[in-house]
């Protein structure tokens, strides 16, 4: 890769601010591609390396001769130019932003005589800061180690200005949505701070997991489910994290059908979260086997939730919130039937928020793509299993509250109407479970609609009843794509 200066201004540019709307979402692809490579790889891998020269090649054709990204509100500007996010590229678009909200900063300034290695031991210092107080830090530890060309723009300095651009929030279902993806992204990232941080200390961070749920509980006490139906968004690169914000999210949601108080929503939220914390303990390539475990393989993956109540037990104090979240932690893979792990002789079952953990749990793992399956469960396949085969394993009850939360379609199913059109779930409808809220993607006379003028039925209209549920392969749809748009 080059390590000489870019940001000359090109001959003979005359349309600057269309060549900036042109290259604007290549540098944000090749941006988060480099971020996700740097967690992965050490700086001697080729695929790592080929990453870093692409985002260089993109700098270089760059008109002006200083870069600045900033993310205001739900939006990149690219040198003040902002960048409309295709609908297949909405998800990476708030990943991305979430990557700079969760390090307390709103974007980069890149300046001329910025070269390759100074570049990627930014990016390098960026990744290794997962939280607001070591983000903050960044300008100083990049100016020490000789970085005088990339400024991060912390989001305190932009103060009043990003309040003053940021666009106001749709009302209505439109922006309930709009609450929901930015309360989903946060927790996400959020938690890939806190499971970095435990990692390094051995113990989990109580508090910051409590902060990550408080939003969530806000969301379903208000009825808005739109942050339920993100459950069913699946990124490989962020499986980790997002399992358990999804468990989480699902949990509260259960709870919330049960009528559980505020504070018992809020506890549950926060278990759910630290549930899956003590695989934290299992090699990464025995998690990632794509083939068949051996018997010393399976034993170290069921030890996983005696590892979760370690890590706990070395928190200061004994709240009623640390015995919860180490009741879930141990319990939620032992089944109401007792017919899981660890197997425990004699005494009682499942505490109640375990059962509601272990469904959720299992809910969201089989829509999840993992290595040793060759593709993930739909969600309405996932819940046909739930309510079929494997109904002995969980408490009926709780099955049924999954059912009221997720709804007889839940997000992501795409569904055949008496009508003929054929639609998305995109979350449910906890007034009619029949009908959920949904986006429509081919009409009766078979015309597809443009992905990025979306018709969406909030929810679907009484006159139409789901006649079949498709399979998404069959008609060639991306569903993560279309939930995230």
């Amino acid at each position: 890769m080059s390590d000489h200066p870019v940001f000359r201004r090109p001959a003979g540019a005359t349309d600057e601010e269309a060549r900036e709307a042109a290259l604007g979402p290549q540098l944000l692809i090749r941006l988060h591609a480099v971020l996700r490579g740097l967690r992965l790889y050490d700086s001697s891998n080729q695929v790592l390396k080929s990453q870093l020269q692409e985002l260089w090649t993109i700098l270089a054709g760059v008109s002006d001769d200083e870069v600045s990204l900033i993310g205001m509100g739900d939006h990149f500007y690219f040198n003040g130019v902002r960048l409309r996010a295709e609908a297949t590229k909405v998800n990476l678009h708030r990943s991305l932003m979430a990557e700079f909200e969760v390090r307390a900063m709103s974007g980069l300034r890149l300046l001329p005589g910025l070269t390759a290695s100074e570049l990627e031991t930014f990016l390098k210092l960026f990744v290794a800061a997962r939280d607001g107080a070591r983000g903050e830090r960044l300008p100083e530890e990049a100016r020490s180690l000789g970085v005088m060309h990339v400024v991060p723009v912390l989001t305190r300095d932009l103060g009043v200005q990003a309040e003053a651009e940021e666009e106001p929030e749709e009302q209505g279902a439109a922006g309930e949505r709009q609450r929901a993806r930015r309360v989903f992204w946060r927790a996400v990232h959020g938690m890939e701070s806190l499971v970095a941080r435990t990692a390094q200390t051995g113990r989990p961070a109580l508090q910051a997991a409590r902060r990550l749920v408080q939003p969530v509980v806000d969301s379903i006490l208000k009825d808005e489910y739109s942050i339920v139906g993100l459950t069913a968004l699946k990124d490989h690169d962020e499986y980790t994290y997002a399992h358990c914000v999804n468990v989480s999210v699902l949990s509260i949601g259960m709870g919330q059908a049960v009528g559980f108080p505020r504070p018992v929503l809020a506890s549950l939220g926060v278990a759910a979260l630290l549930h899956d914390l003590g695989k934290l303990a299992v090699p990464p390539e025995v998690l990632q086997k794509p083939g068949r475990l051996t018997t010393a393989e399976w034993k170290q993956i069921h030890r996983h939730p005696l590892e979760g109540v370690k890590m706990l037990c070395r928190l200061p104090g004994l709240s009623t919130l640390t015995l919860d979240a180490m009741r879930v932690a141990f319990q939620h893979h032992l089944q109401a039937d007792r017919s899981g792990y660890p197997h425990v002789p004699g005494g009682s079952g499942q505490a109640t928020l375990s059962r509601i953990v272990a469904a959720a749990d299992f809910f969201d793992a089989l829509t999840s793509h993992r290595p040793y399956r060759n593709r993930a469960f739909t969600t309405f396949e996932a819940l046909r299993f739930l309510l079929g085969s494997e109904r002995s394993h969980f408490d009926p009850a709780v099955v049924w509250t999954l059912v009221k939360t997720v709804g007889l379609y839940p997000a992501g199913s795409v569904l055949l109407t008496d009508s003929h059109h054929v639609v998305l779930s995109l979350s449910p409808n906890p007034k009619d479970l029949r009908r959920p809220h949904c986006r429509v993607l081919r009409r009766p006379d078979m015309r597809v609609l443009d992905l990025n003028s979306p018709e969406i039925w909030d929810p679907m209209p009484a006159r139409e009843k789901v006649v079949q549920v498709l399979e998404p392969e069959s008609l060639g749809i991306d569903v993560s794509a279309l939930l995230a748009a």
